[in-house]
């Protein structure tokens, strides 16, 4: 079965009162784990329940009407439901690898899957929550930081944007469900009546791969708010016509392409400033080279408590402090140089600076490596070598500063774990002051070195003892 983990009940009552539910409104939760939704509908409401775990079936199906819980799988068990109810709501699951469906009568059923070998549960269930709804019905549906944010689900915004309005998208703290760290958010939608459907189709490409920038034409305003604290949720409320609250960002989703609240972040304005001209930056990809540290993991991994000649310190995460710089006291080890977890190119040069590059309490964190200490770095860091005079410790403290930290947060990414790619990293923006030197020119585009046809039959060589390739 696919790990559930469930919505806390504060969670629940606000996305029924941010929804406006009453009665007789029609509700339905299709996949409704241990029943937080179901518990906490307004009373009157007439709810129903889709649950395909028998874990939990016989725990949901008594909080619901006779004749209104379907126990089954909710992609090709309530088909006979499309277009009935006026509020979708739930947390459906969440893929991974190993779960993505992949059953063609299933996904014959839906847009999003038209044209794919397998598609992401989260996204099926996205199309499912409106399918099941009316012309005019609401969505309520956590869902995880993907198709708000990454590049390749970019034809799922697109295919939102044409089918409903998005009222509001809620970031939702790490943390808040039990047994897992999975960063989520809330969307918060009206579904599309067919003539408004049909107007923004014709305003967009066909074209499930569009950019966002193609639905300029039809503006998507909608409103964005980053929730840090779950005791935020009980007195939310939507900004209106009469009400304001600076804790919200008014954002066309039409002209961005990640959704994610973090990635709008505003600084807080300082009402004593003096308005200025906006500070001077450079490229960070332009002014360092960007490579990866390695490790081996499981049995191919040997850390060792003890220096010795033949061994060298390995850098972890957790030897970067919070604040910034080294943690050499403790939680060290060291590996064997003539070990399969030795990479020349994994060792930190004096002057480079170490940068974390995943981890959900971690990534973001640097240090400068300082003179006299010799180590390598294992896969969860970006390592930056200067390509100019430069102050790298005031790079660092920048990163730690509220500004960079801010900055970095926008570039995260991921579900169970957040991570910083070295793209994104490459396109962070320092304040030009850090940089003493010429920036140097952009190298040209070298023409790719022609390749020799592998003979049929021999098969690409895997290196296993090497998963994770140093980038120069």
């Amino acid at each position: 079965m696919i790990g559930q983990f469930f919505t806390p009940e504060s969670a629940a009552q606000c996305l029924f009162r941010l929804t406006g539910t009453r009665a007789p409104d029609r509700v339905i939760d299709p996949s409704c784990g241990d029943g937080s939704f179901v518990r906490n509908a307004p009373a009157g409401c007439a709810v129903f329940a889709c649950e395909i775990d028998p874990r939990y079936i016989k725990v949901s199906r008594p909080l619901v009407p006779a004749g209104h819980f379907i126990a089954g799988d909710a992609l090709t068990a309530l088909r006979e439901h499309w277009g009935t109810f006026d509020l979708a709501i739930g947390n459906p699951p969440f893929s991974a690898q190993a779960h993505l469906e992949k059953r063609p009568e299933v996904q014959r059923q839906f847009e999003l899957a038209a044209g794919r070998r397998s598609q992401c549960l989260e996204v099926l269930f996205l199309e499912l929550f409106l399918k099941l709804l009316k012309p005019g019905g609401h969505v309520a549906v956590i869902l995880p930081d993907g198709p708000f944010s990454n590049g390749p689900f970019q034809y799922v915004r697109d295919w939102l944007l044409r089918h409903a309005s998005v009222r509001a998208i809620i970031s939702l703290p790490r943390g808040i469900f039990s047994l897992t760290t999975a960063k989520t958010n809330v969307l918060l939608a009206r579904k599309c009546a067919p003539a408004e459907t049909h107007a923004a189709a014709s305003a967009s490409p066909a074209t499930n791969a569009a950019p966002a920038a193609a639905n300029a034409s039809t503006p998507h305003p909608a409103w964005l708010f980053q929730c840090r604290d779950l005791a935020e949720l009980a007195t939310l409320a939507i900004p209106g016509r009469t009400t304001t609250d600076a804790r919200w960002q008014r954002v066309d989703l039409a002209t961005t392409r990640d959704w994610r609240p973090e990635a709008h972040l505003a600084a807080t304005p300082d009402t004593t400033a003096t308005p200025s001209a906006p500070a001077a930056t450079v490229r960070l990809g332009d002014i360092f080279r960007i490579r990866h540290g390695f490790a081996l993991y499981g049995e191919q991994r040997h850390l060792l408590d003890q220096p010795a000649p033949d061994r060298i310190l390995l850098l972890r995460a957790k030897n970067l402090a919070p604040t910034g710089g080294l943690r050499l006291a403790e939680n060290l080890a060291h590996i064997r140089r003539d070990s399969a977890g030795f990479r020349e190119r994994a060792v930190v040069l004096p002057g480079e600076i170490l940068f974390v590059r995943v981890g959900a309490g971690c990534y973001g964190r640097a240090a400068v490596m300082p003179p006299g200490l010799t180590a390598q770095a294992d896969d969860w860091f970006h390592l930056l070598t200067p390509l100019t005079d430069l102050d790298a410790p005031g790079v660092v403290a920048w990163m730690h500063s509220d500004e960079g930290r801010r900055e970095l947060l926008k570039m995260a990414k991921g579900v169970g774990t957040l991570s910083i790619s070295q793209k994104s990293l490459s396109d962070l923006l320092l304040p030009a002051h850090l940089i003493r030197g010429p920036v140097p020119a952009p190298a040209a585009a070298a023409a790719p070195a022609p390749v020799a046809a592998r003979p049929r039959g021999h098969p690409r060589k895997n290196h296993a003892a090497d998963p994770h390739p140093v980038l120069l």
